[in-house]
């Protein structure tokens, strides 16, 4: 599976996340993920970040490289300084290709979106997903993976991605998104398992999910932590604690600081809701194939 982060909070640099933590995304889980049977995960990567003082939509880079050696994301996060931040590497799902469209996070107006799974029976019922959207979803998927089809079922339910997406509004087309996708999958009688950690943010909140079809297993890892302000100090990342209302979050695949007694997991089957006041809820996610018999399929597949 691919390996991803989340951030929101006060202005960070991405070096502060990408780089300098002990079990970072680029220097440790990119050539050594802890928590996935297939350590590597070179098959491009991305990072998107918004900056409120010019405008509400993020910035997004992308390539197929792998993170570790590409010297332009090394530069760029030095200089690269948001309240809000995704960042994927990626480990292709057999029978995808490596292309830029294909990186994550993906994006449409104020929105951006990232996946760690796989959708079972994704080619079974990609056709019939994509007769569903409307003209806006239809036209945000540029590449070819389960990932940004996701995505598309997500947008069909936003009214409009390039004006103000509101926190519940995310909410309401997350939980549609689940709905359709049940739907899709009955109807095409799928029987493989899915895996799905998804994030989507407007900028100035976030939702992550946490899921999979599968009751014999746990979901794909996905912890976060929380606190004042996350910052790097030497060679010491943390984030610092607060008693009060937070004011950072982070969300990522594995924990990359050193002091992973600050982590916590998201429960499985969990949505997880950070809205624009740092206020958190958690909402169950459940899906009707759930119940249904399945074929087994590896979860390290992504």
């Amino acid at each position: 599976m691919c390996r991803f982060f989340a951030y929101i909070g006060p202005p960070v640099l991405a070096d502060d996340l990408l780089y300098k933590p002990k079990f970072s995304l680029v220097t440790a889980q990119s050539v050594n993920a802890g928590e996935m049977s297939v350590a590597v995960n070179g098959d491009g990567f991305g990072i998107g970040w918004y900056t409120p003082e010019l405008d509400n939509e993020p910035c997004v880079f992308r390539s197929i490289k792998p993170s570790w050696s590409d010297q332009n994301l090394k530069q760029l996060a030095r200089k690269i300084y948001s309240p809000c931040m995704f960042a994927h590497i990626r480990a292709a799902s057999p029978g995808l290709s490596v292309e830029e469209v294909n990186s994550h996070p993906f994006w449409c107006g104020q929105l951006m979106f990232m996946h760690n799974g796989v959708l079972g029976g994704y080619k079974s019922i990609r056709r019939r997903l994509l007769r569903t959207l409307n003209d806006t979803a239809y036209d945000a998927i540029q590449g070819s993976t389960d990932s940004e089809h996701l995505f598309g079922l997500f947008l069909n339910h936003i009214q409009d991605p390039f004006g103000h997406v509101t926190n519940e509004e995310m909410v309401h087309a997350m939980t549609k998104m689940f709905e359709d996708l049940d739907r899709l999958l009955v109807e095409g009688g799928v029987r493989s398992h899915s895996y799905l950690n998804l994030a989507v943010t407007n900028g100035t909140s976030l939702i992550v999910v946490r899921y999979t079809t599968n009751p014999s297993v746990q979901p794909a890892s996905l912890y976060y932590m929380y606190g004042k302000e996350y910052h790097c100090r030497g060679e010491l990342c943390i984030m610092e604690p607060t008693y009060g209302r937070p004011s950072a979050v982070v969300v990522a695949s594995e924990p990359f600081t050193a002091r992973r007694s600050d982590w916590m997991k998201v429960e499985r089957n969990c949505m997880m809701i950070v809205d624009e006041t740092m206020r958190f809820r958690f909402q169950n996610v459940e899906m009707s194939i759930e119940q249904h018999d399945f074929e087994t399929i590896a979860p390290e597949i992504g």
